[in-house]
């Protein structure tokens, strides 16, 4: 088998898929503990942003697939599982947000340096994708941040993100 990627492209392309994997795992483990708090919404939500994460990293896996690449798999770490707070939650969710965009440009400058105008294509749709995210998750951050003063401010909140993950498919939510 021909590997058409620089080397450093189809690192970071591997890395790419793990670190979604990564998140997607992390993801369902906030799930699962804003579920024990009470905020099924926020546990839908987080829920199914794995789902999308997980679409993602099968995004880029029949990328390199489709181009006779082999994927490495790398190792996946236990996610963390002990938030006390909501807030805490989306305040990771925005951390991990931001490294994964910068993450995302790294590879997109990778691809350009070698030339590699496929991966850019794909690249180009994450970036705008990861964008979106970013924003979103920031302007949900800095709400909940005004909201989480009341107990009733929390629970409109968790109704608010199960509206929005019952009206929206696995591509669209953010």
């Amino acid at each position: 088998m021909s590997l058409i990627f620089g080397k450093r492209v189809f690192d970071l392309l591997n890395k790419l898929i793990t670190e979604e994997l990564m998140v997607a795992y992390t993801f369902l483990a906030m799930s699962s503990v804003l579920a024990d708090m009470g905020l099924e919404g926020c546990s839908h939500w987080t829920e199914a942003q794995s789902e999308k994460r997980i679409w993602r990293s099968m995004r880029v896996y029949r990328h390199i697939r489709l181009r006779n690449g082999r994927v490495r798999f790398l190792q996946i770490p236990a996610p963390k599982q002990d938030w006390r707070a909501p807030l805490h939650i989306f305040e990771e969710i925005f951390k991990m947000e931001q490294r994964i965009s910068s993450n995302i440009m790294s590879l997109y400058e990778f691809a350009l340096g070698d030339k590699d105008y496929q991966t850019k294509e794909i690249i180009e749709w994450f970036i705008d994708d990861q964008m979106k995210n970013e924003a979103f998750v920031e302007n949900l951050l800095g709400r909940f941040r005004k909201m989480q003063t009341t107990d009733l401010g929390v629970f409109m909140f968790d109704e608010e993100m199960e509206r929005r993950t019952s009206q929206n498919s696995i591509k669209e939510i953010t």
